[in-house]
């Protein structure tokens, strides 16, 4: 057994989420306390060979159990921070950035070698003549009486007082118990057996460990001889119950090597997404205790909210799921991904669930109207650790491209042709309003209602026909069709379905006012309808029905007090 303990010396954990940079991580991952290490050893002067072989055995380990305190989440505060000299370093930046790129090319043409290898090679040249040459201006002192009427005010300006300054969040979580063992959390693998060497190692380690996430986030950190009930522990099998479940950064084989190659390629520009697998995790519980049933569609959403443009109608909500879908997949570059594509390699829809990119409307409350507040990006929840990091890569592509200066929220457009431009960012502020709140769409209920109308997998007939029998048997089909959908999801067969001709949330819009909908292929318009679902015990959401549900249609809403 092993089991390495973290102290809060302050009492608060700082890091952001990997998926909402104004959300605290919490219970702290794995995949960050084998980086606190990987640090530690590369920080010595001379790192040692004994500690490198440590944590190569550490990472064959397997993900471990965790022992947390519930936390708090702390109110973020947005504070203001000077950025870098950007006419000096953005400089710098962009050109060591074309050396890179360069160097890459240069290293793919080596195997082919001829003419490719010879423009590689020049190409490589002239992106490092002119880094150097940048290096040289940037160092290069003013001539005396060169400096122009605008030199004072530019040096000026380098000066950390006078530089522009950038918005910037530090969200961190507290332990909710005052004992000063609530401040410590603990990481377990039951089944690993180290030497006494090995264990020793990593004692000596950890304790040159100093933070864990952020760097106002002072830790002490020590290997111990025994270990907690474990809070939280690696299960991809049970079933699934909100807040009792969590999907976490784990590491695996290989993953020392894969941190020092992206500390090589990133150096300069850290990325956001490093290397790391993802497990999910769950809270031990009684065999008896009964969970919900979850659908194939998680509640652990990426939030980009409205923060300029137009106010939409749902009505577009399709036409703004399409066209962030194709901004992901244009930022992430040739050979999309089955997960962003929703398409396998041969063109044909995919067989199994992918990233739903699903507008989020203004819908149940007294002055809902409807309007587009922000798009979720929603994971399957049995998603492949692959599959997570091609959607956060997208994504944080999509940001770079968009970045300006030191900025850390880029918005980002989308296009709407004549409609003009939506301009989207990551969730701003942890207090977001509960339309954007994954909560709202994934609580617990046995009531439910359509806030966008489900675009029915197989025609029911005419539904506003004059004859009785006959609307009484189209309204008998689509309710049939909407009960399958829900068993096609992973959610039980629904006691009552109820297809209305008007929409049944305060906000949402008619179905008729929706503009056709085609799918399939040959593409075929599919009905839309609204309705309401009635389970006989609580079931979780999200809830997205029919053939539209990746692109924000048949999206359901728990009712309140379980309808």
């Amino acid at each position: 057994m092993l089991a390495i303990e973290v102290a809060l010396l302050t009492g608060r954990y700082v890091a952001t989420a990997v998926d909402d940079r104004n959300r605290a991580e919490w219970p702290p991952h794995p995949a960050r306390l084998f980086s606190a290490l990987v640090d530690a050893h590369f920080e010595a002067l001379d790192p040692s060979t004994d500690e490198r072989d440590a944590l190569e055995w550490l990472e064959q380990q397997g993900p471990p159990e965790i022992t947390a305190p519930e936390a708090t989440a702390r109110e973020v505060v947005t504070v203001f921070v000077p950025v870098n000299d950007t006419s000096v370093v953005g400089s710098l930046d962009d050109e060591a950035l074309t050396v890179r790129e360069a160097r890459a090319e240069l290293d793919a043409a080596r195997p082919k070698g001829g003419k490719p290898l010879a423009a590689a090679e020049k190409k490589f040249a002239k992106a490092e003549a002119r880094f150097l040459e940048a290096v040289r201006k940037a160092i290069a002192p003013v001539p005396a009486g060169k400096e122009g009427k605008d030199g004072p005010g530019k040096a000026s300006s380098i000066l950390p007082e006078r530089r522009t300054r950038q918005p910037r969040t530090f969200p961190s979580s507290a332990p909710s118990e005052m004992d000063p063992a609530a401040s410590r959390i603990v990481f377990a693998w039951p089944s690993a057996t180290p030497t006494p060497e090995q264990r020793s190692t990593l004692d000596t380690l950890a304790a040159r460990v100093t933070r864990l996430g952020h760097s106002s986030s002072l830790v002490t950190v020590r290997v111990r001889d025994d270990r907690p009930e474990a809070t939280w522990i690696p299960d991809d099998t049970s079933p699934r119950r909100a807040g009792d479940d969590a999907v976490l950064r784990v590491v695996g084989p290989g993953q020392l090597a894969a941190l020092c190659a992206a500390f090589e390629l990133q150096a300069d520009t850290p990325g956001r997404v490093m290397p790391a697998s993802f497990q999910r995790y769950v809270r031990p519980r009684h065999a008896s205790v009964a969970s919900a049933p979850a659908p194939l569609l998680g509640d652990g959403w990426i939030v980009l909210r409205r923060v300029a443009g137009p106010r939409l109608p749902s009505i577009r909500a399709v036409d703004v799921a399409r066209t962030v879908r194709k901004a992901m997949m244009a930022a992430y570059g040739p050979g999309a991904p089955e997960i962003l594509s929703g398409h396998r390699a041969s063109g044909g829809p995919s067989e199994r669930p992918h990233l739903a990119y699903v507008p989020l409307p203004f819908v149940g409350s007294e002055h809902a109207d409807g309007a587009i507040l922000g798009v979720a990006l929603i994971l399957p929840r049995d998603a492949t650790r692959d599959e997570r990091l091609a959607v956060y890569r997208a994504l944080d592509a999509w940001e770079r491209q968009r970045r300006h200066e030191d900025e850390e929220a880029p918005t980002l457009p989308v296009h709407l042709g004549r409609t003009g431009e939506l301009v989207l960012a990551r969730i701003e502020e942890q207090a977001s309003p509960s339309t954007l709140r994954p909560a709202t769409w994934c609580a617990e209920s046995t009531s439910w209602a359509s806030a966008t109308p489900v675009a029915l997998d197989r025609n029911p007939g005419d539904l506003g026909a004059r004859d009785p029998q006959k609307e009484a048997a189209a309204y008998a089909e689509a309710e049939a069709t909407l009960a399958a959908a829900c068993e096609r999801i992973g959610l039980p067969r629904p006691s009552r379905v109820t297809v209305l001709p008007a929409a049944p949330i305060t906000g949402a819009d008619k179905a008729r006012r929706f503009p056709p909908f085609h799918a399939g292929k040959p593409p075929v318009q599919r009905v839309l309808v609204h309705a309401t679902l009635t389970f006989d015990a609580p079931v979780r959401g999200p809830i997205l029905l029919g053939a539209g549900r990746y692109f924000g249609l048949g999206l359901f809403r728990p009712l309140r007090g379980h309808g």
